[in-house]
């Protein structure tokens, strides 16, 4: 009888095991009934080790999280853990907008009323409000520092500018009377124990920060982060360059779908989300509130997101309120033509896959395309600027030919070496519609394609201006002596 006991207790155990096994193999499911999609994690991770690879993103990470769990993690490439922080560029700014509301709910800070309140003798202050701020209605240019901000653009129309959120953590500093790094890292990375955010340089790396790349000739070159030196610099620490985990990224989102978890109100949420947003029209329409985009159609249910950017990484985070789902994408390279639209697109993605939608293609060819025809446009410009360099020689033999004072060519010589330079240096950053020093900052293969050109082009254009005066000077030296006899 003992045995036979035993017997049925060991099978017990081993159907139990079995059980456990299939249960664990099967794909996993938000709790408490949040999602309305079943989610197979696996596919999900598939896709996402193909899009790396395919988008040549040295490291990434992604975490997705609903109320009360981490339902995904996944590291890529050069990152090993989910604990690894990145610079989140604009991502920073949800986290600015969480400290203004935090100040509006203490009565410390009015959304209504103007810059000037706060920031006395700021410039047009008195004409824009802190909601404009937040929204990016204030009027303020897009490549505007605080060294330089003014009005230029159409007050209530969505013109976004990082001079915006560099102005709230001005603002978050005068009235809090701290630092905004102190501020926030008091009010809300310590709250929410958020152990590896950071919004100064020695704590970012303190907490491990990954390494940056960025994209020149489609290699990605290990690149030193270009952390802002003086509150002068476009990207500002409120508006761009906090650096965070997707871990704690994840428990960040986790409290906008908790409602505020004690850090915020459900009503200043709900502001952020859907107060004070401004539509803003385009291939997809999204409205913009603080610190947030909101995409409804075509979508089928509204999506919350916000994308960074820095010189050396990505970063995207979406929040799911039908679904209480949230995602963080971290990445450590910035390509301009290629694997920045891709790594946005594998977070979308992501994104529809959570709403049981297929996501998008990320195809090897995209890359492999993108940089072959910015490499043969580079190489053309180059070939240009190169040319005349290696014929000068040609060229001066040519010369010492000709007889007369009219020397032809004249006007060439100033199209090819005078002309198109100043056309490349002015042309190239109305086309990219971005000034020549974001261009160095950003697409620093372009950047140093255009000054080699065009500093050749004028080198070799004075070269051949000095040969033409001197052969010209030695022909009327020569009539001259001619005349002379």
């Amino acid at each position: 009888m003992l045995k036979k006991r035993t017997i049925a207790l060991l099978l017990c155990f081993c159907v139990f095991c079995c059980l456990s096994i299939l249960i664990a193999a099967q794909p996993v499911y938000a709790q408490d009934g949040y999602q309305k999609n079943p989610v197979d994690y696996r596919e999900i991770d598939d896709y996402l080790r193909s899009a790396v690879d395919n988008a040549h993103i040295p490291g990434m990470s992604v975490t997705i999280v609903n109320k009360d769990a981490v339902l995904f993690s996944g590291n890529y490439g050069d990152c090993e853990s989910s604990e690894t922080p990145f610079y989140l560029g604009s991502v920073s700014k949800s986290f600015t907008a969480v400290c203004i509301m935090q100040l509006v709910e203490q009565g410390k800070v009015d959304l209504n009323a103007p810059v000037s309140a706060y920031l006395p003798g700021a410039t047009d202050g008195d004409r824009i409000s802190v909601s404009q701020l937040l929204n990016h209605t204030s009027g303020l240019g897009q490549y505007q520092t605080l060294e330089n901000y003014k009005i230029v653009n159409e007050q209530g129309v969505h013109h976004y500018a990082n001079v915006n959120y560099s102005l709230l953590g001005e603002i978050i500093e005068a009235v809090s009377g701290e630092s905004y790094s102190d501020y926030i890292t008091k009010n809300l990375f310590e709250p929410l124990q958020l152990s590896h955010t950071a919004a100064t340089q020695d704590e970012s790396e303190k907490n491990g920060l990954i390494d940056g790349y960025t994209n020149y000739w489609g290699f990605n070159i290990k690149t030193s982060h270009k952390y802002p030196s003086s509150k002068d610099d476009w990207i500002t620490v409120p508006a761009g360059y906090i650096s965070s985990s997707t871990e704690d990224l994840g428990k960040y989102l986790q409290m906008y779908l908790n409602r505020g978890s004690g850090i915020l109100s459900e009503s200043s949420i709900d502001t952020m989300f859907y107060g004070d947003t401004i539509y803003v029209d385009g291939d997809i329409p999204y409205w913009y509130g603080y610190g947030w985009t909101r995409i409804e159609a075509p979508l089928s249910e509204p999506v919350l997101q916000h994308n960074g950017l820095v010189e050396t990484g990505n970063a995207c985070i979406f929040l799911l309120p039908e679904s209480s789902l949230a995602m963080a994408v971290t990445a450590n390279v910035n390509d301009y033509f290629a694997a920045n639209a891709m790594i946005d697109s594998l977070g979308w993605g992501v994104a529809l896959m959570l709403l049981g939608d297929a996501p998008n293609e990320i195809s090897g060819s995209t890359y492999t395309l993108n940089h072959l025809w910015l490499n043969l446009t580079m190489l053309a410009v180059l070939t240009i600027a190169i040319i005349p360099l290696c014929r000068l020689s040609k060229y001066r033999e040519r010369v010492l030919l000709l007889r007369g004072n009219k020397l032809p060519g004249v006007y060439s010589l100033i199209g090819l070496h005078f002309l198109l330079p100043v056309f490349l240096l002015m042309a190239v950053p109305v086309f990219l519609k971005i000034p020549l020093w974001v261009v160095q900052a950003f697409v620093p293969d372009v950047f140093l394609t255009i000054i080699v050109s065009a500093v050749l082009l004028l080198a070799v254009g004075f070269l051949k201006g000095g040969i033409l005066w001197a052969h010209k000077k030695t022909i009327r030296t020569r009539e001259v002596s001619g005349g002379g006899h």
